[in-house]
């Protein structure tokens, strides 16, 4: 069967569901396998939490398993809460990493490969818990009989090393409909004599769309490939995967998306062996039951499970105001002492006009900590400025957003020598020239007022839709066409980290806006690390073919490293006048890239060090005459090698092997995009393949 992805720790075996008088949906009959398989699991001597999946090409696919790693769009609570149980005890490898038949799945296979094969999966993975569905190929290639056979010959050794079983039924298959009937009470019936859990996927299915599952029909024909509003594609073979209900578990879905339907059914059955098993201690349980979303977020940012996540800042220290309106808010900000906090409650501050922090130390933080619940909103402002740092330091801005406004949202008043400004776990929306800020500094004592030690982290910057000449009066056809916007903008900075920060949708008018992050004008020991850059018009700028007098490099010893950057038309990662730079184990992906500039390289980059980027795309664009190292990087189209392009999560799976591995050791990429270590033999790119 044709390969979609790959996943795999703990045996679940998977067959077709019953239709038969063995009524296994009643409550009292649904646990039979509970006192069965703790016998088995008392036999366990591997690691916990290891799950893996024994099946073809409906179980190598990355469409099965990963993708719940990442969203849940429309989840119920039941589902929510099941998922967090799973979070919290599966090893992280499982999620994505035991894809490929040396892990039990690989396309086109039958059980008799599974029967084959069973002993050297259990001796070198040793699942705490194993997924089995075969069936659908044996259709057309293995009897009956010998199914039947070779299935509970396969869960038996499963059993008798200590792996707990769940049983899956395969889908109904096109041209096959009676005859995977009967394959499919085939499972059921052996997870009934077996006593082992059971996912029926062949019920569920026929359930849903009892007349239509079938995307081979003539009502499908519009439809091409996975791309089917039913539960099996286009092929009549495998489960549909339509791109408008990927990742998606509202009902409607359900019915629509056959790798979501599986995903969900395989996740609650994994839930409930956990619970009935007692893996899980009780706290945990009553944690996971505990999670509910935030209903009551005044903006909806975009958001994905695997963004990073920002660490809770500690308490606040000092002084502490608590202001709950706009005129306690301006009066606070006037009046602030150094050393002091300004708390935030939850609500929607409509900013009449521009205000500052002065004082030293100050901290301006949401007080709940939910940066969508404390919005500092520019729409009725006066002023084209919204939130201005002059002449301080050691401030800190955290948990809170910021939007709508003309020009700038955070100004960094840099000629008044604004030192150690962190900016945590905001949200910048609908600003439309620059999120963040910073200004040129005056060549008069330009070295001991530059703005230094300054951190931008955890942050998120996004836009609605591309800018408007009504965004902007003074951007016009005469001036920057629409294009003046971008996210971060510094001038004359050292020793700055902007990390961990996601950029969506910064675009201008006619897709020619600046970089989600532009450092420029002499901007020194700069670090640029772990961010995701998804679907902005220039992505990463270290300088611009414009020098003030006087400044012959933009950006000197400056590192970007392990970030993530999606379909940026102008450009992924550039660099213009840059001296000691070094670009390393970035993932670029644009395939499709009309400029070619995956990584461009323009002017002068005197000492340049570009290694282990990994370009899903065209090759480097190199426009520089300068000296420099250009060494072990990898251009190709990775779409199908990387977790979810589409939506910007560049993460690799075990089909990028030329990547695998293969990048040179460099002491300045330790860890990962997701902050893990990197093995002796690291990967090409921002991400590290768990193994």
């Amino acid at each position: 069967m044709k390969v979609l992805a790959r996943i795999v720790p703990f045996v679940l075996l998977t067959f077709p569901p019953a239709l038969s008088a063995h009524n296994l949906e009643r409550e009292s009959e649904s646990r039979y396998w509970v006192d069965s398989m703790a016998k088995a699991h008392a036999k366990f001597s591997g690691n916990k939490g290891t799950f893996a999946h024994f099946g073809d090409s409906i179980t190598v696919t990355m469409a099965f398993w990963m993708p719940l790693l990442y969203s849940r769009n429309n989840a119920p609570d039941e589902m929510e809460q099941a998922f967090q149980l799973v979070k919290g005890y599966l090893k992280k490898e499982c999620w994505r990493d035991w894809k490929g038949p040396q892990f039990g799945n690989e396309g086109r296979m039958t059980i008799r490969w599974a029967h084959k094969n069973i002993d050297s999966w259990l001796k070198r993975l040793n699942p705490e818990v194993a997924l089995i569905m075969f069936g659908t190929n044996d259709l057309n290639s293995v009897a009956l009989e010998e199914y039947k056979n070779k299935t509970r010959e396969v869960v038996q050794k499963c059993l008798d090393s200590g792996t707990v079983v769940i049983l899956s039924t395969i889908p109904p298959r096109h041209g096959f409909g009676e005859k995977s009937v009967v394959y499919a009470e085939a499972v059921r019936k052996i997870a009934l004599e077996k006593k082992v859990p059971l996912v029926d996927f062949h019920v569920e299915i026929l359930k849903r769309r009892p007349d239509d599952w079938d995307g081979a029909l003539d009502k499908f024909a519009q439809y091409q490939g996975y791309d089917v509003p039913t539960l099996l594609a286009r092929d009549g073979v495998h489960p549909s995967h339509p791109k408008k209900y990927r990742s998606d578990y509202s009902e409607e879905a359900l019915r629509c998306c056959g790798f979501s339907l599986r995903n969900y059914l395989v996740l609650m059955k994994y839930a409930d062996v956990l619970r009935m098993l007692k893996l899980v201690s009780p706290a945990k349980q009553a944690a996971a039951l505990d999670v509910q979303p935030i209903r009551d977020a005044l903006i909806n940012p975009p958001s994905q499970p695997w963004f990073p996540k920002a660490p809770a800042l500690p308490p606040p220290q000092g002084q502490t105001i608590e202001v709950s309106n706009v005129q306690e808010l301006v009066k606070a900000l006037e009046q602030a002492k150094p050393g002091g906090t300004i708390l935030l409650a939850d609500g929607h501050y409509m900013m009449p006009r521009y205000v500052e922090i002065r004082a030293d130390n100050v901290s301006l933080r949401g007080a709940s900590g939910h940066r969508e619940r404390v919005v500092i909103d520019g729409a009725k402002s006066r002023h084209r400025e919204l939130l201005g740092i002059t002449g301080c330091s050691g401030v800190t801005i955290a948990d809170l957003t910021i939007q709508n406004i003309r020009c700038n949202g955070f100004k960094i008043n840099s000629q008044t020598n604004v030192q150690k400004l962190t900016i945590y776990n905001c949200i910048i929306h609908n600003i439309w020239q620059r999120g963040v800020k910073g200004v040129k500094v005056p060549k008069t004592n330009r070295e001991a007022i530059r703005p230094k030690q300054c951190r931008i982290a955890y942050c998120l910057f996004y836009n609605d839709r591309p800018k408007r000449f009504s965004d902007d009066p003074a951007d016009t056809t005469e001036t920057f066409n629409g294009n003046y916007i971008g996210g971060i903008d510094v001038m004359y900075a050292k020793d700055w980290v902007i990390s961990d920060n996601v950029f969506v949708g910064i675009q201008g008018r006619t897709r020619e806006a600046r970089g989600a992050i532009f450092i420029w004008h002499d901007s020194q020991d700069c670090v640029i690390e772990r961010n995701i850059i998804i679907d902005c018009d220039a992505g990463i700028c270290l300088g611009n073919p414009h020098r003030a007098e006087g400044t012959r490099y933009h950006c000197v010893r400056c590192v970007a490293r392990n970030n993530f950057v999606t379909r940026a038309t102008e450009g992924g990662i550039v660099t213009v006048y840059t001296q000691d730079c070094k670009l390393l184990n970035n993932t670029i992906h644009e395939p499709a890239s009309r400029l070619g500039r995956l990584i461009r390289l323009v002017y002068d980059n005197d000492g340049l060090l570009v290694a282990n980027n990994l370009l899903s795309g065209p090759k480097i664009r190199n426009e520089s005459d300068s000296k420099m190292r250009i060494i072990n990087n990898l251009a190709r189209d990775f779409t199908t090698a990387l977790v979810d392009p589409s939506q910007g999560n560049l993460h690799v799976t075990a089909r990028a092997k030329e990547a695998i591995d293969q990048a040179v050791s460099l002491s300045a990429v330790a860890t990962d995009i997701d902050q893990e270590r990197r093995g002796a033999k690291p990967d090409i790119g921002a991400d590290e393949l768990m193994r």
